[in-house]
């Protein structure tokens, strides 16, 4: 519940692409069986991340926390995701190079907003369009090894999130910081990651961090790290007058037999309070060992 309360203060307080961002998040990913049509561009979204893995098309997560996670076609494509506890579920359909995300309140059925991304020939997202009345449409740029190393605002380009990344090449890269602006230009916030101990991570999903922006299982923004994170540092700027924020929090994992994450336990390093405990599920049967 503190995690949930964390992402409602950010969303009132972020600027317009956060927000975006946010919500896009919020929206996590699916399909409906009905229209789960398999195209090699749909295919190539769903492969990106895991290409450096050793995961098999059967291999899919199916639970992360309260989260459902349905899967459907020839290809095992994510369809549905469930939130009960906030009272929605999403479903994708994938059209050529775009995949559109709808959100539904599970009482009511009625669609409660609509997101489109647009992929280039790797699949990965080039632009989002988040939003029913508030739409903010987000652009997405690559390196050269299709890591994610820029997101900004269309209509106001300062309002950007940068990533860096380390030296390493064949995949190894990992990501290191995201420093967040606002429309004056301004750095609002910097999140930087560490990886000690550098335990391989067989089942990337989106970082923590970021997946109230690039939504969390869906693998159509490239691949961050092929490590697990074991620490985020987070520092907030405001100004008029200026001052800095620190605060930082500790993952701790238990993994499956196979090397997959069963559990995740972040901390925050100053309180050494519990800021948030995850469960996770696979299909696959070696994960259920």
């Amino acid at each position: 519940m503190a995690q949930n309360t964390n992402i409602m203060k950010l969303i009132q307080n972020a600027p317009n692409i956060a927000k975006a961002l946010i919500l896009t998040g919020m929206l996590g990913a699916c399909q409906n069986e009905k229209v789960a049509v398999v195209n090699p561009m749909a295919e190539q979204a769903q492969r990106h991340d895991f290409q450096n893995s050793k995961i098999s098309a059967e291999s899919k997560l199916i639970k992360d926390a309260s989260r459902v996670l349905a899967y459907s076609g020839p290809r095992n494509l994510l369809t549905k995701e469930t939130l009960e506890s906030y009272n929605y579920y999403i479903e994708y359909a994938y059209n050529g190079q775009s995949i559109s995300g709808t959100r539904y309140q599970i009482s009511t059925k009625k669609q409660v907003e609509k997101n489109v991304y647009t992929l280039n020939a790797n699949g990965l997202c080039i632009q989002s369009i988040v939003g029913n009345n508030f739409k903010v449409t987000t652009v997405y740029e690559y390196n050269e090894n299709q890591q994610l190393i820029k997101a900004y605002n269309k209509s106001e380009p300062n309002e950007r999130l940068e990533f860096d990344y380390s030296d390493e090449t064949n995949g190894q890269a990992m990501l290191l910081s995201v420093t967040f602006y606002d429309k004056a230009n301004l750095k609002i916030k910097e999140l930087s990651y560490s990886y000690a101990g550098l335990t391989p991570d067989i089942y990337p999903v989106n970082p923590e961090y970021l997946a109230a922006g690039t939504t969390k299982y869906l693998p159509i923004f490239g691949r961050f790290s092929p490590y697990l994170v074991k620490m985020v540092t987070e520092k907030e700027f405001t100004y008029h007058p200026f001052k800095e924020y620190t605060s930082a929090r500790l993952y701790a994992y238990t993994q499956y037999a196979d090397g997959k994450v069963k559990s995740i336990k972040a901390t925050d390093v100053k309180s050494g309070n519990t800021y948030s405990s995850t469960e996770r599920q696979y299909s696959s049967a070696m994960a259920s060992n």
